[in-house]
């Protein structure tokens, strides 16, 4: 701000600027100011808005995920039949804990297609 001062009182002596002049020189830097804060708070509020959104959504997926193996459970086990063999993926964890990695793995890849699309290197599904 000091450096802006100086420059402008180098102008006020060449070329003889008034009074009222040299106060909407210092308004619109002020002015400038605000409006990239003014900018910048909205662009982060804006981010935040679509985090949150991208949040739910995920977790919309997921509960639907789950939702989807636990019906696909309880009619395997209505019918006595399983249609699918029971696969143990991850030995030495509890069924919950499989569950939860699976669905963090999901996640992830979630994740992970997103920020190729964004990119350009992976078609938005």
């Amino acid at each position: 701000m000091a450096a802006d001062l100086s420059r402008i009182e180098d102008i006020m002596y060449d070329v003889e600027l008034t009074d009222a002049e040299l106060q909407e020189l210092k308004m619109s830097d002020e002015e400038a100011a605000v409006r990239i804060q003014a900018r910048y708070k909205g662009f982060k509020v804006r981010k935040e808005i679509q985090d949150k959104k991208e949040q739910e959504q995920a977790a919309v997926r997921i509960q639907a995920n789950f939702r989807g193996h636990k019906a696909r459970k309880e009619l395997a086990e209505q019918s006595d039949e399983q249609p699918f063999p029971e696969t143990d993926d991850f030995p030495g964890y509890t069924e919950e804990e499989e569950a939860a990695i699976k669905i963090q793995a999901n996640f992830r890849g979630h994740k992970a297609r997103k920020e190729l699309a964004t990119q350009g290197r992976l078609p938005a599904q």
